[in-house]
């Protein structure tokens, strides 16, 4: 069942909830719904699908090693802003920036479920199947018009936001991230969060581990 009849609240996630960790970040942020203003209409989704990227010391992190570039200077200001990239040279990928200044992490947004503004994202990607609309993060981003002019963007705007849901009702998943086997990923690494059984999840991995 799609969240699309839900009254949401009006609780906008504030500073401080940016300024934690990503793992923090990437299993609390579930269930709460992203807004984007475009032009005279809201587009909403709730978040379905995260993973955590932690730092210097990630070596799937676009920020490993600390090395600065004008692609990732964003990852290392104060948390609560956006970073967006450009894979394949067409497919735009959404992070959120967390943690303190300095301290590189960031959270990005595997799926989400979309809720308002659903006419608009099925025009964005030229589709009508609404279980394809934003299962994925490159389906998200095009659904939403998310491109470069989203980059260092605040989240605490009002042309982008995260709206908090006080009713969490769901069991949340633990799994890998997904297309990084190059990075040293340890047994105990879960770093990617869904939540169970929702349609909107981009992949489902064969062993998971309940976080609740």
């Amino acid at each position: 069942m799609f969240m699309r009849t839900r009254k949401l609240g009006t609780k906008r996630r504030g500073k401080s909830f940016f300024l934690h960790d990503a793992v923090y970040v990437a299993r609390n942020i579930l269930g709460d719904y992203i807004v984007v203003k475009r032009r005279t209409s809201l587009l909403i989704a709730r978040i379905v699908e995260t993973e955590s990227y932690l730092g210097i010391k990630d070596d799937a992190s676009h920020s490993f090693r600390a090395k600065v570039t004008p692609r990732n200077k964003v990852l290392f200001e104060e948390g609560g802003i956006v970073y967006v990239y450009l894979i394949y040279g067409m497919c735009w990928c959404f992070n959120i920036v967390v943690s303190r200044k300095g301290d590189p992490q960031a959270v990005f947004i595997r799926a989400v479920e979309p809720v308002s503004g659903i006419d608009i994202m099925m025009r964005n990607r030229k589709i009508k199947d609404l279980n394809m609309l934003t299962k994925g993060p490159c389906r998200f981003t095009s659904a939403f018009g998310i491109d470069s002019r989203f980059l260092g963007k605040s989240l605490l705007s009002d042309d982008i936001y995260i709206l908090y849901n006080s009713s969490k009702k769901f069991e949340i998943c633990e799994a890998k991230r997904i297309g990084i086997d190059y990075a040293n990923q340890s047994k105990d690494s879960l770093l990617r969060f869904y939540i169970k059984n929702n349609p909107f999840v981009s992949k489902k991995a064969r062993s998971v581990h309940s976080a609740n």
